[in-house]
């Protein structure tokens, strides 16, 4: 018989006689894959290249193959495996495909190393399985975040309403005034870390969207620092620098969250000093900032401050999820702006935030007058 058309297959090709399985042909690539050469492997039983857990069953089996039916392939793409002449296993894909010359029943077997390609298609199903685990984690933070939001929120409110009470000449012991103010204080900050969990959820599903309408930047800082100026320990209260208006079209709730998160930043680590606060506009684009005099950051962890989970500080010692700056990036750069970072070690820190007056995707003739 003449094969030598086989040789330039770009598979390995074995050919076994049909009446009892012994190896008839194999062609180059065969002899490559299998580190045997042909001389050895002919009239070899074709099991010699099988791992033993299939050799048994081909036996009983092959005596079909000289009653194959010649009108259909008896196999294609079968996932099997070949063993080496060096008794190591690979990944094969086996066609076989029955073949008669001079009266004679063959089996034509082509086989393909897929070793790589079932590494691939592993590494393929294991970040599938991974995305699918993350997707499952910022799910169930949405829900557990929009859980706690309530009840803090309700908790919040409480206490609010009996610091009015006092304020409105029901005397309260001074004892309970005290503990009313560090509950106060405790609560607004689980507001805060849940906040971030519900931002984190949302962000990891990219479902942040902004809601633009016609903000006055100055108006809206201006607001946050007189909050922060009640809560913030004595010393630290921020002031601000605003010329004038510096209307533009955002998200008023998230720049609200920036120009918090900033102030959150700053009180944290600004070693209880003066915080100053400055909003102006330069054309199209309007910037804030907000500089502290506290503990600073090494240049070598400007950028990582602004990852997610990250500080450049012991958590042990300042506390937090290590999200908000990471969510004030987020939220900065959807509306097409910037916020960079000035410090150094005890010489406090600057961060600066610029953004187009209209951010991209909103429409021109909406623009701010």
């Amino acid at each position: 018989m003449d094969f030598s058309l086989l040789e330039a297959v770009p598979d390995a090709i074995v050919i076994v006689d049909g009446r009892d399985g012994a190896i008839v042909y194999v062609n180059r690539l065969a002899e490559e894959l299998f580190g045997w050469t042909r001389q050895e492997l002919l009239g070899k039983a074709v099991e010699v290249l099988m791992p033993a857990r299939f050799s048994e069953t081909h036996v009983h089996h092959r005596g079909g193959y000289d009653r194959a039916p010649l009108t259909r392939p008896m196999g294609l793409g079968l996932d099997l495996a070949g063993l080496r002449r060096d008794g190591s296993e690979f990944a094969a894909e086996i066609s076989l495909a029955p073949l008669e010359q001079g009266g004679l029943r063959y089996a034509v077997t082509a086989i393909r190393d897929v070793t790589e390609r079932r590494k691939m298609e592993e590494r393929a199903r294991l970040w599938r399985r991974a995305q699918e685990e993350v997707r499952e984690r910022d799910e169930f933070l949405s829900v557990a975040s929009h859980e706690l939001r309530t009840p803090v929120a309700a908790l919040q409110l409480q206490l609010q309403m009996l610091q009015r009470t006092s304020r409105a000449g029901e005397a309260l012991p001074q004892a309970m005034l005290e503990k009313m103010e560090t509950l106060e204080r405790q609560t607004r900050r689980i507001g805060l870390l849940v906040n971030e969990l519900l931002d984190l959820s949302r962000l990891r599903m990219g479902k942040l969207e902004l809601k633009l309408e016609e903000v006055d930047l100055a108006d809206l800082v201006r607001e946050t620092v007189e909050h922060f100026r009640e809560i913030a320990p004595p010393g630290a209260e921020p002031t601000l620098r605003a010329d004038g208006a510096e209307p533009g079209r955002w998200d008023r709730v998230r720049l609200e969250q920036v120009v918090t998160n900033l102030l959150v930043n700053a009180v944290k680590f600004g070693a209880g000093r003066p915080i100053e606060v400055a909003v102006e506009g330069d054309g199209d684009r309007v910037r804030l900032s907000v500089e502290d005099r506290g503990i600073g950051i090494a240049e070598e962890h400007h950028a990582r401050v602004f990852g997610r989970f990250e500080r450049a500080v012991p958590a042990q010692q300042f506390g937090g999820l290590g999200l908000g700056l990471w969510i004030a990036r987020q939220i900065v750069e959807a509306h097409g702006g910037t916020i960079r970072l000035r410090s150094a070690p005890g010489a406090g820190s600057t961060f600066t935030v610029e953004l187009p007056r209209l951010p991209p995707g909103a429409a021109r003739s909406e623009a701010p007058d």
